[in-house]
């Protein structure tokens, strides 16, 4: 390894080194003290409009804080710092897999590594703010994830996004390598009827199961469908179910995704309809008793 790929490694190790007094003051000098704290989980679907949810609840100076598929070690976030007066040397080995995740892709979940995804959320819930997580399948498993959810009791938003189209841009992401900014209007891909049917199937019965399983612990759920991120009002109902009650500084929080769309055709789902005898309806992602 170059002196320059140490260098970062060894400033994350010294900034954990100094955190260790925060922590000890905090933990077990200091009396505890309430924070208000909200952990919020987005429970979806690559190609699902995560990124463009992420975008209207993400505001670190009005305490809107989103991570991004944080337990996949995908993203960083700067309060991942705070986590350590909480949680010793969480950054460190957080910023090792996140830089090990990016030399290789794979579903690297936190239970195969030193760091635990309850001791996080605890940690968490120790820091003011409204912490925002989406996680998909596979991200963590069931035990795992149920575990969590019957525990922390978060706020759920669940996210649907018509199948087929969700379909379709996860093959164009796939085919291109390129998951945001790049388009991907022009990109001939071929669909497999077999394999969107096995698609649908397996993400229908995970929202499915985890709605029921929600409810059935009593947390808090919003079901949003994708058009949803396009309407102000819907986006503002999205807002309101993460903020805390009495929140005021709406205008900090855009009501228009940030995110650039990088499909502006159908091309690729017009013709697939044609060739099946189908609708785009036939494909829509329902609601949980609708």
């Amino acid at each position: 390894m170059s002196t320059e790929g140490k260098m970062p490694s060894i400033k994350k190790f010294l900034l954990n080194v100094r955190a260790l007094l925060p922590y000890f003051v905090v933990n077990y000098l200091r009396k505890a003290i309430q924070v208000q704290s909200k952990i919020v989980f987005v429970l979806s679907f690559p190609r699902s409009g995560t990124h463009a949810i992420g975008s209207l609840l993400s505001n670190d100076q009005v305490g809107f804080h989103y991570y991004g598929e944080f337990f996949i070690f995908n993203a960083w976030n700067k309060n991942i710092e705070k986590i350590n007066r909480h949680y010793p040397f969480f950054s460190f080995r957080y910023s090792q897999n996140l830089k090990q995740q990016r030399k290789k892709w794979s579903y690297n979940k936190f239970e195969t590594t030193s760091l635990d995804s309850r001791k996080t959320l605890s940690a968490i819930k120790k820091i003011p703010g409204i912490h925002v997580i989406k996680i998909f399948p596979q991200h963590l498993p069931d035990k795992e994830l149920e575990s969590l959810i019957s525990e922390f009791k978060p706020h759920i938003i669940f996210l649907r996004r018509n199948h087929l189209d969700r379909f379709v841009s996860h093959k164009k992401a796939n085919a291109s390598g390129k998951w945001h900014t790049a388009s991907t209007s022009d990109l001939v891909i071929n669909l497999d009827a077999n394999e969107l049917k096995r698609f649908t199937n397996d993400f229908t019965d995970f929202y499915t199961r985890y709605v029921k399983f929600a409810k059935a612990q009593g947390c808090q759920i919003l079901d949003v469908d994708f058009d949803d991120l396009h309407n102000p009002e819907k986006v503002r109902e999205i807002q309101s179910f993460a903020a805390f009650p009495g929140f005021s500084d709406w205008d900090k929080l855009t009501l228009a995704p940030t995110t650039v769309k990088q499909d502006r055709s159908s091309k690729v789902q017009d013709d697939f309809l044609v060739s099946m005898g189908k609708s785009h309806a036939d494909f829509t992602f329902p609601r949980v008793g609708s």
